[in-house]
C-alpha cells in the first residue's frame, strides 16, 4: 500500500495518515489530501504499523549501525531486487516516521524488506525495534556518530545495542544477525545480540569499503545468492543522495558524499578514493555533534588525510579549521563561495575530488557549484 502524510507528494489512489508533529497537525490538510485523489486512512501512524508489521509474510531485514547503513541498504536492494520482489527505506528515512512508512509500503507481494534504522538519542534503537521487530539485521558497527549526545563512547555503543530485543510470540523462526566484527564494542554487541535470541553472522575486510562489501556478500550468501549474482548486483547498485554518488564533470570525477559526516564515515570515504587513480583533492567541512572529543577527532582524520597521501585539500568549518595548523598541502576557507571558487580554478583534467561534510554545513553547495559549472 502506498501511505503518505505529506499532502505536497499525495498521489490519486495514496492513503493518507495526518500525523500530529510539535509544528503542525496533520488532521489540518485533510480536505486538500482528499481532494488530490488520496484516501483517508484516520489512524496513529505507529500503532498502526506495528500491526502490520504482525501481518507481513516477507523477511524484514533491519539494518543500523555508525556508518554506512545507507550504502549497505542500497546495495543490498541492488543484489535482492535481481530476483526478488524487494522494499527499502527511501534515501535516509530511518527514523520513526520513516520506518513506519517502510513498513506499509511492504504488501503481500514483497519478498524481501529492507529498512534502514537510525539513532542519535539513547532508547531511539529501542523504539525502532520494537516497531520493525526485524527477523534479521546487519549491523554495520559501532562509530563515534552523534557521540556528543551520549556520556561516553561506551554509551553511545550500548544505545546501538538497544536494537536487540527478545523475540515476541508471534516471531517463531531463528533470527540471525550479521555484522562486522572488528567493530568497536564488539563483544557488547554481541553478547547483547546472543541474549537476546540472535544467531551471529560474522564477517570483516581489510578496510571499512571491504567490511561494508563482505557484510553483503554474507547476506547474500545466507539466502543462497551466488557470489557471481552477487558481485552483479554490487556493480549495478546506484547510491542514495548525496551518499558517494559518483559524477563526471569538468573533466574530473567528483563524489559528493555530502548528506552527513562522522570520523568513521570520512574515514570510509577516504577508503573508498583508493579505488581511484589520478590527482585526489578532499573538500570537507566539520563534522558536528562529536562533543568533547570534537577537536581532537578532527585532527585525527586530517592526520589520516596526510596519511592517504592526498594531494589538495580544502577545509570550511571552525572544527576543521583548528585542526589544520601545519598541514602540508591543506587550505580552509572562511566562506563557502571563496572554497568553490578556489576550487574550481583548480581542477585539472583527471582528479578526483571528494566533497564530504555534516548536513547542516551544506556542502552539497559546492556539487551544485561544480556540476552547473559543467553545462
Amino acid at each position: 500500500m502506498k501511505v503518505s502524510i505529506d499532502t505536497r507528494t499525495i498521489e490519486p489512489g495514496d492513503y493518507f495518515i495526518p500525523v500530529r508533529g510539535k509544528n503542525f497537525d496533520g488532521r489540518d490538510f485533510i480536505n486538500e489530501a482528499i481532494s488530490k485523489g488520496a484516501t483517508l486512512l484516520d489512524v496513529d501512524l505507529f500503532s498502526y504499523a506495528k500491526k502490520y508489521r504482525r501481518k507481513l509474510t516477507c523477511k524484514v531485514i533491519g539494518i543500523v549501525g555508525s556508518a554506512g547503513k545507507t550504502t549497505v541498504k542500497d546495495m543490498l536492494y541492488s543484489v535482492f531486487s535481481q530476483r526478488y520482489n524487494v522494499v527499502k527505506t527511501k534515501e535516509n528515512q530511518n527514523n520513526e516516521i520513516g520506518a513506519a512508512l517502510t513498513l506499509l509500503s511492504a504488501d503481500s507481494d514483497t519478498e524481501f524488506l529492507l529498512v534502514e534504522m537510525g539513532m542519535r538519542n539513547k532508547n531511539d534503537l529501542t523504539y525502532l525495534a520494537k516497531l520493525v521487530q526485524p527477523d534479521y539485521l546487519v549491523f554495520t558497527g559501532v562509530g563515534k556518530s552523534h557521540i556528543g549526545l551520549h556520556k561516553t563512547f561506551k554509551d553511545l555503543a550500548k544505545a546501538k545495542a538497544e536494537i536487540f530485543r527478545k523475540p515476541l510470540k508471534w516471531q517463531l523462526n531463528q533470527r540471525y544477525c550479521f555484522l562486522n566484527c572488528k567493530g568497536a564494542f564488539n563483544t557488547l554487541v554481541e553478547s547483547k545480540a546472543i541474549k537476546s535470541g540472535y544467531k551471529l553472522i560474522s564477517s570483516s575486510g581489510e578496510d571499512k569499503v571491504s567490511e561494508n562489501i563482505n557484510l553483503v556478500y554474507s547476506v547474500g550468501s545466507f539466502f543462497s545468492l551466488a557470489n557471481e549474482k552477487i558481485e552483479t548486483g554490487l556493480s549495478r547498485f546506484k547510491s542514495s543522495s548525496h551518499r558517494m554518488k559518483i559524477y563526471h564533470v569538468l573533466d574530473i570525477i567528483l563524489l559528493d558524499d555530502t548528506y552527513n559526516s562522522n570520523p568513521e564515515g570520512v574515514i570510509y570515504s577516504l577508503q573508498y578514493l583508493r579505488r581511484f587513480s589520478g590527482r585526489k583533492i578532499c573538500v570537507f567541512g566539520d563534522m558536528l555533534e562529536l562533543g568533547e572529543s570534537s577537536q581532537d577527532e578532527h585532527q585525527k582524520v586530517l592526520n589520516y588525510v596526510q596519511d592517504e597521501g592526498v594531494d589538495l585539500v580544502f577545509l570550511f568549518g571552525e572544527h576543521m579549521a583548528g585542526a589544520s595548523h601545519n598541514l602540508d598541502n591543506v587550505f580552509h576557507f572562511k566562506d563557502i563561495d571563496s572554497l568553490s571558487s578556489q576550487l574550481k580554478d583548480e581542477l585539472k583534467q583527471g582528479d578526483i575530488v571528494l566533497i564530504k561534510g555534516s548536513r547542516s554545513m551544506k556542502m552539497e553547495r559546492i556539487v551544485t557549484y561544480l556540476n552547473n559549472g559543467s553545462n
